[in-house]
């Protein structure tokens, strides 16, 4: 029988309750901060018994297939194989705006693509719910014209304005008073105005199909039944105006929802280790590679620096002897090992550092990325460079404070703690089987 129309009776943590299990659909961003705690999640849902399909574009298809799941690809017009890897890296030497204005070209050609395949596929695919990227382009859209239940799922800083808090592209500090909210204001409402042009054709859509045009094409795209973010309150900013359908749940992911990755780990020799990673979107800028490489030459640590399989190599490189280069390092294992991690401020990279109680110096570089490097400032779990002051002996500075000052460490394994406590898999599995598929209208 398939799990789409089955209904079981399970115990959890000393209370039994019925559970829907249902044929899920999962519609996601290709990055890796996005992918793998997606793909975390599915899994656990998957081991509670239901069926799950993830739609992408071709070039993910691996990532998803070799944990399992099953993968459905479309967009093989705007995104034929191949095209994932020059998309980033074109956008893999964009800084700041001119970033996000890339980005926010391809959310469109995205969109197009999604439009065009996805309501045929999902419907082939007889999907019930769907559990869809708070930035995806068009899929609330498409959810709400096959009539689907969803759930929306921040894989990235969440987007939910709010004025008492900064918008997530900035690096702006959490203040209170009147002039910190026009501030915040200000700021959100340019970030809607960016996206003007993705409303728009979200809208011309939505018309064609009988459906209410967007006035913000993300606040109104947002599920009315569970809005999850992978963040966890512990790591945001003081937030009161968050609807009561958002749920914290903490970082969603296991090491073995990660692909694997070769790393020659006899090379490594038991000094202290920093683990750097610019991400695999924003790792084009050699220079910044050339300032982390510089700043660790000389001290009594080792470098494992990974640079994410971009356009850069280690043969463009200047390396000291205390430094490993890879194109990939198995991230997980060595936060495991670090004593500091090196970031560009990406929200998995930092929920991860703090999972296993590391703390940070974050060179943030654009998208949400001057937000994560703000909550790292404000939980003082790490310290931040901004891109235009990075220098080699700025950062050796606060390499010798991070790894110098106990309280940094005690911090961050405090969040640690407080992670754990959370559940996150389990919580977030709960709540869309209580408040998502319990929406299914069944035949």
């Amino acid at each position: 029988m398939s799990a789409a129309h089955c209904r079981i009776s399970v115990v959890i943590y000393g209370t039994q309750r019925e559970t829907i299990l249902a044929r899920i659909g999962f519609l996601i961003l290709s990055g890796a901060g996005h992918l793998y705690p997606s793909v975390t999640l599915a899994k656990a849902l998957q081991e509670r018994g239901n069926e799950i399909v993830f739609f992408g574009v071709p070039d993910v298809t691996h990532v998803i297939t070799e944990q399992g799941l099953n993968f459905v690809p479309y967009g093989f017009t705007e995104y034929p194989v191949g095209t994932l890897q020059r998309v980033r890296t074109i956008g893999g030497s964009l800084k700041g705006q001119e970033a996000i204005q890339f980005y926010l070209q391809r959310a469109q050609i995205l969109a197009q693509a999604a439009f065009r395949d996805l309501p045929q596929l999902i419907s082939g695919q007889k999907i019930e719910a769907l559990v869809i990227d708070q930035l995806f382009p068009g899929g609330a859209t498409v959810a709400l014209h096959l009539d689907l239940p969803y759930a929306s799922l921040a894989n990235a800083l969440a987007v939910n304005k709010e004025s008492g808090v900064p918008p997530p592209m900035t690096s702006w500090d959490y203040e209170i008073g009147t002039a910190a909210e026009k501030r915040n204001g200000d700021g959100w409402q340019r970030l809607k105005n960016a996206h003007i042009p993705l409303r728009d054709f979200d809208n011309a859509q939505r018309i064609a199909w009988g459906l209410d045009p967007y006035e913000d094409v993300w606040e109104d795209s947002f599920s009315s039944l569970a809005q999850i973010s992978n963040q966890p309150k512990a790591f945001d900013l003081p937030r009161k105006q968050l609807p009561a359908n958002f749920y914290y749940v903490g970082p969603l992911f296991q090491a073995t929802s990660r692909q694997l990755v070769a790393f020659p780990w006899e090379r490594l020799d038991g000094r202290p280790l920093i683990y750097a990673s610019m991400g695999t979107a924003q790792n084009g800028l050699e220079w910044v590679f050339r300032a982390i490489l510089e700043a660790c030459a000389g001290l009594d640590v080792q470098l494992i620096l990974s640079l994410g399989a971009g356009v850069i190599t280690a043969d463009d490189l200047d390396i000291p002897a205390n430094a490993i280069v890879v194109p990939y390092a198995p991230q997980p294992q060595m936060l495991e090992r670090a004593a500091v991690c090196i970031t560009h401020a990406g929200l998995n990279t930092a929920l991860e550092s703090l999972s296993h109680g590391v703390p940070m110096i974050a060179i943030p570089i654009t998208t949400d990325q001057p937000g994560v490097a703000a909550r790292i400032r404000y939980t003082q779990t790490g310290e931040v460079i901004p891109l235009e002051e990075l220098t080699a002996g700025r950062l050796r500075d606060l390499i010798h404070k991070v790894m110098g000052e106990s309280s940094y460490r005690e911090r961050s394994r405090a969040l640690q703690q407080a992670f754990i406590a959370e559940r996150p898999l389990i919580r977030a599995c709960e709540i869309i089987e209580s408040k998502v598929l319990s929406e299914i209208r069944r035949l």
